[in-house]
């Protein structure tokens, strides 16, 4: 194969400005702190540590063309006779940038039921490859849910028991980010509000030190045009005068160019001044207050006249419609209300029983093996349940063909079919067989 070696020359390096076309930049919801439905438990201090471990980690997904739109994922189970292969079926859309910034943000969640959680959640920035995949675009303009996945191997953590509502959590107390999926939007993540799209929230940054310099003159320039416009600096004795600028305001620069008596002369006409100023706005504000008083003492006649009888009661009917239109919202909503309980029942009830159809379909294992998913049905959705039994089965190495022992055993004879025909045994010969024989000798 030809050969390339590097010459004794340094390299050449250049000067870019990252920007390519065919990528784009992209926010994501990661996780955020503290219980999550998964039954799972991490503080904020254990997410700060765990943030290390984002810068690079891949943005993978499962597009399904059928609903265009991604799936949960990407898992697939396959039972054969060689047993149980587990295969990923999702590819790599982006990537968390190895410089990107992490910070938390708060958001107000809203639940099913309407009510409003406050969660605070980890925040990062990542790249998908928009250009290279038309899918990648779909995720930036309208956004789709993400969940995180750690690794198994270096996942650590113990469980406890939250002693106000009895649920046992598991702790994490480390782990690393192997990957962050893309969701499609009808499917729920484990962090309701985590998500990925277009960047929406910056969050707060800090200035390097060229922009500091740069402010820093600024503003002393904006400083020194302000104050010579107000006579402050480098000004002479006519000027500040002229100005208009206070004496109690004079820096100690300013008044040095004053005698005691030049000062306090003009401390008296600025007291003067603010005098007389006090005294046009006291005798505005008591204007006021007797155009007010007499406003007060107009006549009888023209003073307003009281709502007559028919107004009462026009007011009186509006007030009564708009209670009875109240009600009848009221009752509507409790009538739907009642109806979506009994469709949340519904729907929970048949649930249970496809969950139980599933575990007992799992047979060959015993109900010791099955006792986690039996307790934990109602938190564990179809897919975790058999993907925790067929886990169970694969490493009790469960055999799913059929025993053959079984199959062959003899099924059992009515002794009353078994008979001989050796005429020694005439005894034992059934009758309609004995017919046939006496037939065949008459003839």
């Amino acid at each position: 194969m030809p050969k390339s070696v590097a010459t004794i020359d340094k390299p050449e390096f250049i000067n870019i400005t990252p920007m390519n076309p065919l990528i784009s930049q992209c926010e994501i919801k990661v996780l955020y702190v503290g219980q999550n439905r998964n039954r799972s438990f991490i503080s904020k201090e254990v997410a700060m540590d765990m943030a290390n471990s984002l810068p690079g980690c891949p943005i993978v997904g499962y597009f399904n063309e059928g609903k265009e739109d991604f799936t949960d994922h990407g898992q697939r189970i396959t039972m054969d006779g060689d047993g149980v292969k587990f295969e990923c079926l999702t590819k790599p859309y982006g990537f968390v940038a190895p410089d990107a910034q992490v910070w938390f943000q708060i958001f107000d969640d809203t639940d099913a039921f309407g009510n409003v959680i406050q969660r605070e959640y980890m925040m990062t920035t990542g790249y998908l490859w928009t250009g290279q995949y038309e899918e990648a675009m779909r995720v930036i303009e309208e956004g789709n849910n993400q969940s995180m996945e750690l690794d198994e191997k270096t996942l650590q953590g113990n469980w406890a028991t939250d002693n106000k509502t009895g649920v046992e959590f598991f702790i994490i107390n480390d782990a690393i980010f192997s990957k962050l999926t893309i969701l499609g939007k009808d499917v729920e993540p484990c962090f309701e509000g985590a998500a990925v799209g277009a960047p929406t929230i910056k969050p707060s940054f800090s200035l390097d030190e060229e922009f500091k310099t740069t402010l820093s003159s600024m503003m002393h320039d904006l400083r020194t045009a302000i104050e010579t416009k107000e006579g402050g600096l480098n000004m002479t004795k006519e000027e500040l005068i002229a100005s208009g600028k206070v004496t109690t305001q004079f820096t100690a620069e300013e008044r040095s160019l004053f005698t005691d008596d030049e000062l306090g002369v003009m401390l008296t006409a600025e007291q003067a001044a603010a005098q007389e100023a006090a005294e046009v706005e006291f005798a505005a504000k008591t204007a006021e207050e007797e155009e007010a008083a007499a406003a007060d003492e107009k006549p009888e006649e023209e003073k307003e006249t009281p709502p007559t009888k028919a107004a009462c009661a026009d007011d009186e009917k509006t007030k009564m419609q708009l209670q009875t239109d109240f009600e009848k919202l009221q009752g509507d909503y409790e009538s739907l209300e009642s109806e979506v309980i009994e469709l949340r029942k519904f729907k929970l009830e048949t649930e249970n029983t496809q969950k139980d159809a599933l575990i007992d379909s799992f047979y060959m294992l015993s109900d010791e093996d099955k006792e986690d998913v039996i307790k934990n049905k109602t938190s564990y959705s179809l897919e975790d349940i058999e993907g925790k039994l067929s886990i169970i089965c694969v490493r009790k190495k469960v055999s799913f063909d059929l025993d053959r022992e079984e199959e062959e055993v003899d099924t059992p004879v009515d002794a009353s079919l078994i008979f001989s025909l050796d005429s020694e045994d005439a005894g034992n010969i059934p009758p309609h067989v004995q017919v046939l024989r006496d037939a065949k000798k008459s003839n």
